[in-house]
Formats: C-alpha cells, sequence, structure tokens
C-alpha cells in the first residue's frame, strides 16, 4: 500500500478548502481510510459515512499487537469527524468498535490509549468525555485484563464522571497557606474552582487577566463571586509562590483533588453555579471569566 499523508480531515472528506501550511509526517496507514461518496453532498452526511465505515479496512482478527503510532493517527482521522457527524451515528460506531475489540485485551489497551490521546489528552484537537469514557469502562469491565493496567484509566473515569458538567461539584478537603485543613463544598456564590502550577507562566499571565479585570474585580471584593485556586503537586515553596495572590481568594494546596476533578490543563477551570453545579470545566481563563460573571449579570 502507498505511504498516504493524513493530516486534517478535509483530505478525507475531498472538500476543496485551501489547507494551511503544516509539518507533515509520513505514516504507514494501518488500512485504507475511506472517502465519503461524491453524492453526499453536506458535511454531516459524509461524516456520518465516514465514521460509520471507517474501520471496515481494520483486520479486527489480527493477534499481534499494532503499531501504535500508525493506529494513533487513524484514530486521530476517525476523530476528526466526531464533532460533525449524529450523535447516533458516532455511538453506533464506537460501539461496535469496542465490540469489535473487547476480545483481544492487548488491542482494546491499544486503541484506549489511542483514544486517550486523541479524545481526552491535552493535546487532543478535540475532546469528547462521552465517547473516551466508552473505552475506559470497556477496558475496565475486561477481565482479561490485569487490575494494575486497569488503575490509571479507573481514576481518569472516576474524575470524569464525578466532575461532569451538570453534576454537583465534588466536595474535597485542602490545606490553606496556613496549614490548616479546609473543605470545598458548593456555595450559593458562583465559584471560580482553579487547579494548577502556580510556577506555569502562562498561568502567570493568566492571574494577570484576572486581576486586571474590573468586573472581575469588583465582584470578587464585594462577594458575588468566589474564586478558589487550588496546588495540585504543591512543593515547599508553595506558600511562598501565592504569597502575593488576591487576599480575597481561597488559596491552598491538595494532591488528592485529581481523584475528584479531571484535571487535564494548567490551569483547569471549573465554573461552579448558584445551585452547585459544575457549568463549565476546561475552558480557557477568559471564557471560565466571561461565564462566571454571566451568572452574576
Amino acid at each position: 500500500m502507498k505511504k498516504i499523508f493524513y493530516i486534517i480531515i478535509f483530505s478525507i472528506l475531498s472538500l476543496a478548502t485551501p489547507a494551511k501550511a503544516e509539518t507533515v509526517l509520513e505514516i504507514e496507514p494501518l488500512f485504507e481510510y475511506p472517502v465519503a461518496p461524491e453524492e453526499l453532498i453536506s458535511l454531516n452526511e459524509r461524516c456520518n459515512y465516514l465514521v460509520k465505515n471507517f474501520w471496515n479496512g481494520f483486520d479486527f482478527k489480527r493477534k499481534q499487537a499494532v503499531d501504535q503510532i500508525a493506529l494513533n493517527d487513524a484514530f486521530h482521522v476517525y476523530a476528526s469527524t466526531i464533532p460533525y457527524a449524529s450523535a447516533k451515528e458516532v455511538n453506533q460506531s464506537v460501539d461496535k468498535l469496542i465490540k469489535n475489540i473487547s476480545g483481544n485485551p492487548v488491542m482494546l489497551l491499544q486503541f484506549c490509549k489511542a483514544a486517550e490521546v486523541n479524545l481526552y489528552g491535552p493535546m487532543a484537537d478535540i475532546w469528547s468525555d462521552e465517547v473516551y469514557l466508552k473505552f475506559l469502562d470497556a477496558v475496565i469491565k475486561n477481565k482479561k485484563i490485569e487490575e494494575k493496567r486497569k488503575l490509571r484509566y479507573i481514576n481518569q473515569a472516576n474524575a470524569l464522571k464525578e466532575s461532569a458538567v451538570g453534576n454537583t461539584a465534588p466536595t474535597f478537603w485542602f490545606q490553606d497557606k496556613e496549614r490548616a485543613s479546609k473543605q470545598y463544598f458548593p456555595m450559593s456564590t458562583p465559584t471560580l474552582l482553579i487547579f494548577g502550577d502556580p510556577e506555569d507562566t502562562d498561568w502567570r499571565l493568566d492571574r494577570l487577566r484576572m486581576d486586571s479585570n474590573f468586573k472581575l474585580a469588583e465582584a470578587i471584593d464585594k462577594g458575588k463571586i468566589n474564586v478558589l485556586y487550588i496546588v495540585t503537586k504543591p512543593d515547599n515553596n508553595w506558600q511562598n509562590t501565592v504569597s502575593n495572590y488576591n487576599k480575597k481568594w481561597t488559596v491552598g494546596q491538595s494532591e488528592d483533588v485529581v481523584k475528584e476533578y479531571d484535571i487535564r490543563l494548567n490551569p483547569s477551570i471549573f465554573v461552579v453555579s448558584t445551585e452547585g453545579k459544575i457549568i463549565q470545566k476546561n475552558k480557557s481563563v477568559d471564557s471560565s471569566v466571561n461565564t462566571v460573571l454571566g451568572l452574576i449579570e
């Protein structure tokens, strides 16, 4: 099979859209990727076709492990169609895929890794917690996979489920700057829960933007918005690092909070409503600030 370049979704949709200059990596595909028929005009129709038929050329009967890089590339192309396909087609496609690989624990783990890279990890082009959870649950339920191999996936699944948008924000314990134990629990005041590393350069710039946002600063001063910043990987100097944070913020540290919250960015920000529900997570600082300000307007 000839070596093919697959970079973005438009290469398989055959759309006449000018492509931006990209760094191209040459990867030998595991199988021949499908191309949507020309008679399918809309993006939704073409992506529905691709989602439904993408894995038809893959050899599910193979016993040996596949090349993980090539599998990641195939899954990347597959994942690129998900945002534009119907939820029904996506769910049916993923369920069928998992059924085909569940009998082979090695292959199931490889697909779960590919799903993590392309649907969950910080470098993924898209995030789809719902789809990734299907792979996590399949790994966790598979009796042929050792429990120690499942542990990180169990932790990911628990955090995703506990801190999903729409759920009540989980309660957790943390240590404040004076080393006193405190407990966070949802209150009637809109809250920004921020988890991360205070030494990170990008976060320092984000914090400066938050401090310079007049509406946010005023809302915090008047007690209309709470901000809780939690250091998730504290060192012996963390109290000094956060010593100049806004005195109206609650600042502390907790290493165990990663068991309750889906923390995959620095910072990972959760917006909690007056009802204590998570209404947004893992968006940019600007987006999170706009969302929480919208709750008091």
